[in-house]
């Protein structure tokens, strides 16, 4: 992996430009990224489903490249945001087909390994996604989203400094919640961005985000690091609310996640 590790250092060092504000995203993606890195091996040694080693090895090449899309949005686009650009899993699985970055790896692997990438941003996986694809796109997923629910509670969190970029531009407006967004909180499902308003309804749907978790794994990882303690506390709605949405999230961290089809 090592040699992967120096190929992506070396192509994100490229859009490093000198520009102090946007040299930071660029180097928030790279630190993310090897945060991800760490979490799907943490989910390889402890899930028996991803420890084959050809599972393995997509899995770690897919977290190390999963937001390889990132850099070249930032720099055309300048935003993170897919809507107000481009689909960032689909441009990183162009990426890494035009860089050859996986041109020396076994076809099972390079398949594996580009459709995580591509598949990884999606609101939901395809239903006909089933065998090992699917365990490795579930755990790139899974360690993507622990990773940015602990920078978002950051963000998030009471007297925190917003940073409107990561925020997308939305701000708090005390009482204001979107009802498409509490309507998927009831019923169990993750919400849609394009449902947000507020920052309160940016809470509420890294809330529903556990839904979609797949791996015990990663519930207890967030469990562990606390971080909807802050993005919760940062609410600045209705008080039944806020305990409605946090008691949708205790039970979802203390109960065992879904198994994935076979």
């Amino acid at each position: 992996m090592e040699k992967h590790r120096s190929a992506f250092l070396e192509y994100t060092r490229s859009f490093f430009s000198g520009d102090p504000e946007k040299d930071r995203y660029m180097q928030l993606k790279v630190d993310h990224t090897f945060r991800v890195c760490s979490h799907a091996a943490m989910l390889t040694a402890e899930e028996n489903e991803l420890r084959a080693p050809a599972v393995g090895r997509a899995l770690s090449l897919a977290a190390l490249y999963h937001d390889v899309g990132r850099f070249e949005q930032l720099k055309r686009w300048n935003t993170f945001s897919d809507a107000q650009s481009c689909n960032h899993g689909l441009l990183g699985a162009s990426v890494l087909k035009k860089q050859g970055f996986l041109d020396n790896e076994d076809r099972e692997v390079r398949h594996r390994t580009i459709a995580a990438v591509a598949l990884h941003n999606r609101f939901a996986l395809p239903a006909a996604l089933r065998g090992d694809l699917l365990r490795i796109v579930a755990a790139v997923r899974d360690a993507d989203k622990v990773d940015i629910l602990r920078i978002l509670a950051e963000q998030l969190g009471p007297g925190s400094a917003a940073d409107n970029t990561m925020l997308m531009h939305l701000k708090d407006a005390p009482g204001i919640c979107s009802p498409a967004i509490l309507k998927a909180l009831r019923e169990k499902r993750v919400a849609r961005y394009m449902d947000m308003r507020t920052l309160d309804d940016f809470r509420l749907l890294l809330c529903t985000w556990l839904f979609d978790l797949r791996f015990n794994a990663s519930l207890r990882a967030i469990r562990e690091n606390g971080c909807f303690i802050s993005i919760l506390d940062g609410f600045t709605g209705a008080p039944d609310v806020k305990a409605e949405a946090a008691a949708v999230v205790e039970n979802r961290l203390n109960a065992p996640s879904s198994t994935l089809p076979a």
